[in-house]
Protein backbone atom coordinates (compact mmCIF):
# COMPACT_ATOMS: atom_id res chain seq x y z
CA UNK A 1 0.00 0.00 0.00
CA UNK A 2 1.66 3.23 -1.09
CA UNK A 3 2.10 6.24 1.47
CA UNK A 4 -1.12 8.18 -0.27
CA UNK A 5 -3.46 5.49 0.25
CA UNK A 6 -2.22 5.03 4.03
CA UNK A 7 -3.08 8.50 4.17
CA UNK A 8 -6.51 8.01 2.96
CA UNK A 9 -7.11 4.86 4.87
CA UNK A 10 -6.30 7.14 8.14
CA UNK A 11 -9.54 7.59 10.73
CA UNK A 12 -11.01 10.75 11.41
CA UNK A 13 -10.67 11.98 14.69
CA UNK A 14 -12.69 10.87 16.37
CA UNK A 15 -11.92 7.41 15.95
CA UNK A 16 -14.39 6.48 13.14
CA UNK A 17 -13.29 4.33 10.25
CA UNK A 18 -14.94 6.09 7.61
CA UNK A 19 -12.58 8.09 5.37
CA UNK A 20 -12.99 11.51 4.60
CA UNK A 21 -14.94 11.68 1.07
CA UNK A 22 -14.49 14.79 -1.81
CA UNK A 23 -17.42 17.38 -1.28
CA UNK A 24 -17.85 15.78 2.37
CA UNK A 25 -18.29 19.15 5.07
CA UNK A 26 -15.89 18.13 7.91
CA UNK A 27 -15.26 19.28 11.21
CA UNK A 28 -13.16 21.77 13.06
CA UNK A 29 -9.59 20.29 12.96
CA UNK A 30 -10.41 17.74 10.74
CA UNK A 31 -7.84 17.89 7.93
CA UNK A 32 -9.02 16.49 4.46
CA UNK A 33 -7.12 14.26 2.56
CA UNK A 34 -6.18 16.49 -0.54
CA UNK A 35 -4.53 19.09 2.17
CA UNK A 36 -2.24 16.13 3.68
CA UNK A 37 -1.89 15.19 0.01
CA UNK A 38 -0.15 18.60 -0.98
CA UNK A 39 1.43 18.83 2.10
CA UNK A 40 3.69 15.94 1.23
CA UNK A 41 4.22 17.58 -1.98
CA UNK A 42 4.44 21.29 -1.38
CA UNK A 43 8.24 20.92 1.00
CA UNK A 44 9.77 19.01 -2.21
CA UNK A 45 8.46 21.52 -5.00
CA UNK A 46 9.18 24.98 -3.31
CA UNK A 47 12.89 23.92 -3.03
CA UNK A 48 13.04 23.48 -6.76
CA UNK A 49 11.06 26.82 -7.81
CA UNK A 50 13.35 29.01 -5.12
CA UNK A 51 16.83 27.55 -7.12
CA UNK A 52 15.40 28.55 -10.24
CA UNK A 53 13.99 32.32 -9.31
CA UNK A 54 17.68 32.51 -7.96
CA UNK A 55 19.51 31.05 -11.09
CA UNK A 56 16.98 33.34 -13.39
CA UNK A 57 18.24 36.43 -11.15
CA UNK A 58 21.73 35.69 -11.26
CA UNK A 59 21.83 35.27 -15.23
CA UNK A 60 19.49 38.85 -16.04
CA UNK A 61 22.27 40.79 -13.90
CA UNK A 62 24.49 38.63 -15.49
CA UNK A 63 23.38 40.12 -18.98
CA UNK A 64 24.59 43.91 -18.37
CA UNK A 65 28.41 43.27 -16.98
CA UNK A 66 30.47 41.75 -19.58
CA UNK A 67 33.03 40.79 -16.50
CA UNK A 68 30.58 38.82 -14.79
CA UNK A 69 31.89 34.74 -15.35
CA UNK A 70 28.11 33.72 -16.90
CA UNK A 71 27.92 36.85 -19.17
CA UNK A 72 28.59 34.99 -22.80
CA UNK A 73 26.06 32.36 -21.77
CA UNK A 74 23.33 34.29 -19.94
CA UNK A 75 21.48 34.83 -22.79
CA UNK A 76 21.40 31.06 -24.08
CA UNK A 77 20.50 30.11 -20.58
CA UNK A 78 17.55 31.83 -20.15
CA UNK A 79 16.19 30.90 -23.03
CA UNK A 80 16.82 27.42 -22.37
CA UNK A 81 14.69 28.28 -18.90
CA UNK A 82 12.19 29.69 -21.34
CA UNK A 83 8.72 31.10 -20.23
CA UNK A 84 9.52 31.20 -16.36
CA UNK A 85 11.85 33.85 -17.61
CA UNK A 86 9.82 36.54 -19.03
CA UNK A 87 8.87 38.05 -16.05
CA UNK A 88 12.23 38.78 -15.12
CA UNK A 89 13.48 39.65 -18.92
CA UNK A 90 10.71 42.28 -19.43
CA UNK A 91 11.32 44.01 -16.39
CA UNK A 92 15.24 44.04 -17.74
CA UNK A 93 14.63 46.51 -20.75
CA UNK A 94 13.23 48.93 -18.27
CA UNK A 95 15.58 52.60 -19.21
CA UNK A 96 16.98 52.37 -15.25
CA UNK A 97 18.80 49.18 -16.22
CA UNK A 98 22.30 49.06 -18.06
CA UNK A 99 21.64 49.55 -21.42
CA UNK A 100 23.50 45.87 -22.35
CA UNK A 101 21.38 44.33 -20.21
CA UNK A 102 18.07 45.56 -21.74
CA UNK A 103 19.73 44.92 -25.70
CA UNK A 104 20.29 41.42 -24.07
CA UNK A 105 17.09 40.84 -22.79
CA UNK A 106 15.52 41.81 -26.03
CA UNK A 107 17.25 39.27 -27.82
CA UNK A 108 16.17 36.45 -25.36
CA UNK A 109 12.60 37.47 -25.41
CA UNK A 110 12.78 37.54 -28.93
CA UNK A 111 14.31 33.79 -28.89
CA UNK A 112 11.73 32.60 -26.27
CA UNK A 113 8.55 34.33 -28.27
CA UNK A 114 6.44 34.57 -25.34
CA UNK A 115 3.49 36.93 -26.22
CA UNK A 116 3.99 38.81 -22.55
CA UNK A 117 6.57 40.50 -23.90
CA UNK A 118 5.38 42.04 -26.65
CA UNK A 119 3.97 45.23 -24.97
CA UNK A 120 7.47 45.75 -22.72
CA UNK A 121 9.21 45.31 -26.21
CA UNK A 122 6.88 48.21 -27.56
CA UNK A 123 7.98 50.54 -24.90
CA UNK A 124 11.48 49.40 -25.52
CA UNK A 125 10.95 51.27 -28.67
CA UNK A 126 11.05 54.55 -26.76
CA UNK A 127 14.62 53.48 -25.08
CA UNK A 128 16.64 56.10 -24.84
CA UNK A 129 19.71 54.00 -26.55
CA UNK A 130 19.39 53.22 -30.38
CA UNK A 131 21.04 49.78 -29.37
CA UNK A 132 18.12 48.69 -27.12
CA UNK A 133 15.02 49.80 -29.91
CA UNK A 134 17.29 48.17 -32.26
CA UNK A 135 16.91 45.21 -30.37
CA UNK A 136 13.08 45.72 -29.73
CA UNK A 137 12.62 46.19 -32.75
CA UNK A 138 14.28 42.81 -34.04
CA UNK A 139 12.69 40.87 -31.39
CA UNK A 140 8.93 41.94 -32.19
CA UNK A 141 9.78 40.49 -35.78
CA UNK A 142 10.23 37.60 -34.73
CA UNK A 143 6.61 37.36 -32.26
CA UNK A 144 4.88 39.14 -35.27
CA UNK A 145 2.11 40.43 -32.77
CA UNK A 146 0.32 42.80 -34.94
CA UNK A 147 -0.07 45.46 -31.64
CA UNK A 148 3.35 46.01 -32.34
CA UNK A 149 2.68 47.82 -36.22
CA UNK A 150 1.30 50.98 -35.23
CA UNK A 151 4.53 51.81 -32.69
CA UNK A 152 6.96 49.99 -35.24
CA UNK A 153 5.25 52.02 -38.44
CA UNK A 154 6.42 55.40 -36.25
CA UNK A 155 9.68 53.91 -35.63
CA UNK A 156 10.53 53.59 -39.66
CA UNK A 157 9.48 57.13 -39.77
CA UNK A 158 11.03 59.27 -37.44
CA UNK A 159 13.74 56.90 -35.91
CA UNK A 160 17.00 58.29 -37.60
CA UNK A 161 19.86 56.92 -35.37
CA UNK A 162 21.40 54.25 -36.03
CA UNK A 163 23.43 51.28 -33.96
CA UNK A 164 27.36 51.43 -32.46
CA UNK A 165 27.87 49.00 -35.13
CA UNK A 166 26.12 51.10 -37.98
CA UNK A 167 22.95 49.79 -38.60
CA UNK A 168 20.17 52.43 -39.19
CA UNK A 169 16.77 51.53 -36.39
CA UNK A 170 14.43 53.20 -39.42
CA UNK A 171 15.57 50.65 -41.70
CA UNK A 172 15.23 47.59 -39.35
CA UNK A 173 11.25 48.71 -38.30
CA UNK A 174 11.18 48.59 -42.23
CA UNK A 175 12.36 44.82 -42.42
CA UNK A 176 10.00 44.38 -39.59
CA UNK A 177 6.89 45.38 -40.89
CA UNK A 178 7.16 44.09 -44.12
CA UNK A 179 7.62 40.72 -41.86
CA UNK A 180 5.28 40.78 -40.01
CA UNK A 181 3.02 42.00 -42.80
CA UNK A 182 3.39 38.80 -44.98
CA UNK A 183 3.07 36.41 -41.93
CA UNK A 184 0.21 38.15 -40.10
CA UNK A 185 -3.12 36.21 -40.69
CA UNK A 186 -4.47 39.00 -40.31
CA UNK A 187 -3.88 40.63 -43.00
CA UNK A 188 -3.75 38.11 -45.49
CA UNK A 189 -7.06 36.98 -44.95
CA UNK A 190 -8.71 40.24 -44.46
CA UNK A 191 -9.61 40.29 -48.34
CA UNK A 192 -11.13 37.16 -48.17
CA UNK A 193 -13.56 38.07 -44.92
CA UNK A 194 -14.22 41.37 -46.77
CA UNK A 195 -15.43 38.95 -50.19
CA UNK A 196 -17.17 37.09 -48.39
CA UNK A 197 -19.15 39.76 -46.18
CA UNK A 198 -20.06 40.80 -49.51
CA UNK A 199 -21.38 37.69 -50.75
CA UNK A 200 -23.25 36.90 -47.51
CA UNK A 201 -24.96 40.20 -48.09
CA UNK A 202 -25.63 39.78 -51.67
CA UNK A 203 -27.88 36.24 -50.79
CA UNK A 204 -29.50 37.86 -48.03
CA UNK A 205 -30.91 40.73 -50.58
CA UNK A 206 -31.41 37.93 -52.90
CA UNK A 207 -34.04 36.04 -50.43
CA UNK A 208 -35.52 39.18 -48.99
CA UNK A 209 -36.30 40.40 -52.87
CA UNK A 210 -37.76 36.38 -53.35
CA UNK A 211 -39.62 36.91 -50.02
CA UNK A 212 -41.30 39.94 -51.37
CA UNK A 213 -42.26 39.21 -55.06
CA UNK A 214 -43.45 35.93 -53.30
CA UNK A 215 -45.83 38.00 -50.84
CA UNK A 216 -47.19 40.41 -53.62
CA UNK A 217 -48.24 37.71 -56.12
CA UNK A 218 -49.90 36.07 -53.26
CA UNK A 219 -51.61 39.10 -53.00
CA UNK A 220 -52.75 39.74 -56.27
CA UNK A 221 -54.21 35.95 -56.18
CA UNK A 222 -56.27 36.81 -53.49
CA UNK A 223 -57.98 39.86 -54.91
CA UNK A 224 -58.32 37.98 -58.79
CA UNK A 225 -55.72 40.03 -60.55
CA UNK A 226 -53.37 38.53 -62.65
CA UNK A 227 -50.29 37.82 -61.01
CA UNK A 228 -47.21 39.47 -61.65
CA UNK A 229 -44.40 37.14 -64.11
CA UNK A 230 -41.99 37.43 -62.09
CA UNK A 231 -39.53 36.14 -65.20
CA UNK A 232 -40.46 38.40 -67.24
CA UNK A 233 -39.55 41.97 -64.60
CA UNK A 234 -35.84 40.35 -64.43
CA UNK A 235 -35.70 39.13 -68.42
CA UNK A 236 -33.30 41.11 -70.60
CA UNK A 237 -34.22 43.56 -72.97
CA UNK A 238 -33.65 42.76 -76.95
CA UNK A 239 -34.30 45.59 -79.30
CA UNK A 240 -36.71 45.27 -81.80
CA UNK A 241 -35.51 44.63 -84.80
CA UNK A 242 -37.00 46.55 -88.04
CA UNK A 243 -37.56 44.14 -91.17
CA UNK A 244 -37.32 46.47 -93.49
CA UNK A 245 -33.48 47.55 -92.61
CA UNK A 246 -30.78 45.23 -94.16
CA UNK A 247 -29.01 42.52 -92.48
CA UNK A 248 -26.21 43.40 -91.22
CA UNK A 249 -22.87 41.22 -91.63
CA UNK A 250 -21.22 40.82 -88.13
CA UNK A 251 -17.43 41.54 -88.60
CA UNK A 252 -15.08 38.89 -88.96
CA UNK A 253 -12.26 38.48 -87.05
CA UNK A 254 -8.57 39.28 -88.83
CA UNK A 255 -5.62 37.26 -89.65
CA UNK A 256 -3.65 39.77 -86.97
CA UNK A 257 -6.31 39.26 -84.38
CA UNK A 258 -6.35 35.64 -84.50
CA UNK A 259 -2.63 34.83 -84.39
CA UNK A 260 -1.31 33.49 -81.12
CA UNK A 261 -0.12 35.85 -78.85
CA UNK A 262 4.22 36.08 -78.67
CA UNK A 263 5.31 35.15 -75.44
CA UNK A 264 8.70 36.39 -74.43
CA UNK A 265 11.34 34.04 -73.16
CA UNK A 266 12.13 34.82 -69.06
CA UNK A 267 15.29 35.94 -68.36
CA UNK A 268 18.08 33.30 -67.17
CA UNK A 269 18.43 32.74 -63.47
CA UNK A 270 21.65 33.60 -61.81
CA UNK A 271 23.96 30.77 -62.12
CA UNK A 272 24.75 28.89 -59.13
CA UNK A 273 28.66 27.50 -58.56
CA UNK A 274 29.58 24.21 -59.05
CA UNK A 275 28.17 22.08 -56.36
CA UNK A 276 31.42 20.85 -55.31
CA UNK A 277 32.66 24.38 -54.84
CA UNK A 278 28.75 26.05 -53.08
CA UNK A 279 29.73 27.18 -49.68
CA UNK A 280 26.47 27.21 -48.52
CA UNK A 281 24.78 28.97 -45.03
CA UNK A 282 21.61 29.92 -43.03
CA UNK A 283 20.39 33.35 -41.94
CA UNK A 284 20.34 33.71 -38.21
CA UNK A 285 17.93 36.92 -37.75
CA UNK A 286 16.37 39.28 -40.34
CA UNK A 287 18.37 41.38 -42.53
CA UNK A 288 19.17 43.88 -45.10
CA UNK A 289 21.18 43.40 -48.31
CA UNK A 290 23.56 45.88 -49.49
CA UNK A 291 24.60 46.81 -52.60
CA UNK A 292 28.52 47.63 -51.00
CA UNK A 293 29.19 46.10 -47.81
CA UNK A 294 28.14 49.20 -45.51
CA UNK A 295 24.78 50.29 -43.85
CA UNK A 296 23.89 53.39 -45.57
CA UNK A 297 20.35 53.66 -45.83
CA UNK A 298 20.24 54.22 -49.75
CA UNK A 299 22.61 51.46 -49.82
CA UNK A 300 19.51 48.75 -49.55
CA UNK A 301 18.88 46.78 -52.24
CA UNK A 302 16.48 43.67 -50.39
CA UNK A 303 16.05 42.06 -47.58
CA UNK A 304 16.44 38.12 -45.74
CA UNK A 305 14.48 36.68 -42.98
CA UNK A 306 15.22 34.04 -40.24
CA UNK A 307 15.99 30.62 -41.57
CA UNK A 308 16.49 31.02 -45.26
CA UNK A 309 19.34 29.79 -47.45
CA UNK A 310 22.35 31.26 -48.81
CA UNK A 311 24.90 30.62 -51.26
CA UNK A 312 28.49 32.58 -49.63
CA UNK A 313 30.66 33.88 -52.64
CA UNK A 314 32.57 36.35 -50.97
CA UNK A 315 34.08 38.41 -48.30
CA UNK A 316 35.28 41.73 -47.05
CA UNK A 317 39.13 41.44 -46.22
CA UNK A 318 38.01 41.67 -42.65
CA UNK A 319 35.88 38.82 -43.15
CA UNK A 320 32.93 41.34 -41.33
CA UNK A 321 30.58 41.07 -44.73
CA UNK A 322 29.83 38.26 -46.80
CA UNK A 323 28.06 39.12 -50.48
CA UNK A 324 25.64 35.94 -50.92
CA UNK A 325 23.02 35.19 -52.94
CA UNK A 326 19.84 33.32 -52.35
CA UNK A 327 19.63 29.49 -51.86
CA UNK A 328 16.81 27.02 -52.67
CA UNK A 329 14.97 27.24 -49.43
CA UNK A 330 13.62 31.07 -48.84
CA UNK A 331 10.85 32.82 -47.58
CA UNK A 332 8.50 34.47 -50.07
CA UNK A 333 9.55 38.10 -48.54
CA UNK A 334 13.21 37.50 -48.76
CA UNK A 335 14.33 39.24 -52.40
CA UNK A 336 17.67 40.85 -53.48
CA UNK A 337 16.97 43.00 -56.12
CA UNK A 338 20.22 43.36 -57.65
CA UNK A 339 21.33 42.68 -61.61
CA UNK A 340 23.11 39.66 -61.03
CA UNK A 341 20.62 38.50 -57.56
CA UNK A 342 23.63 38.96 -55.03
CA UNK A 343 24.31 41.58 -52.39
CA UNK A 344 26.39 42.09 -48.83
CA UNK A 345 25.06 40.81 -45.55
CA UNK A 346 26.60 41.55 -42.14
CA UNK A 347 28.68 38.90 -40.89
CA UNK A 348 26.86 38.04 -37.40
CA UNK A 349 23.91 37.69 -38.92
CA UNK A 350 24.90 34.97 -40.46
CA UNK A 351 26.45 31.49 -39.75
CA UNK A 352 29.79 30.64 -40.55
CA UNK A 353 31.00 29.74 -43.85
CA UNK A 354 32.35 26.55 -44.14
CA UNK A 355 35.40 27.34 -45.63
CA UNK A 356 37.51 30.15 -46.82
CA UNK A 357 36.21 32.58 -49.35
CA UNK A 358 37.65 34.84 -52.14
CA UNK A 359 37.92 38.62 -51.09
CA UNK A 360 36.63 40.90 -52.97
CA UNK A 361 36.24 44.13 -51.13
CA UNK A 362 38.62 46.25 -49.14
CA UNK A 363 36.13 48.37 -47.47
CA UNK A 364 36.81 47.78 -43.95
CA UNK A 365 33.46 48.34 -41.42
CA UNK A 366 33.62 48.72 -37.93
CA UNK A 367 31.35 46.34 -36.00
CA UNK A 368 32.42 45.39 -32.63
CA UNK A 369 30.99 41.96 -31.14
CA UNK A 370 29.95 43.12 -28.06
CA UNK A 371 28.89 47.07 -27.97
CA UNK A 372 30.42 48.27 -24.80
CA UNK A 373 29.19 52.73 -25.29
CA UNK A 374 25.79 53.90 -26.01
CA UNK A 375 25.02 56.35 -29.28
Amino acid sequence: MSNQDKILDQPDANGQGEPTKIGQITRPGEPTRQLATQASVAPIARPLVAAQRERIVTLVAALGDPAHPLHHHAVHDLVTIGDPAVSALNEALNPRRPWLASFRAAEALGQIGDGRATSPLIEALRHPNSNVRWGAVRALAVLGDARAMFDLRRVARDDRTKTTWGEPVAGAAESALEQMQSQNVLFRSAELIKTALACVAMLVALVVAGSLFSSLRNDLDAIGKDPIDTAALFAVVTPTVDPRAEPTVEAQPTEAATQEPTLTPAAPAVALPEASSVVSGTVLTAANVRAEPTSERENKIGTVSPGDTIVFLASTADAKWYRVQLGDQVRTSSRIESADGTGWIIATLLSVPASELPVEATISVALPATPTTAP
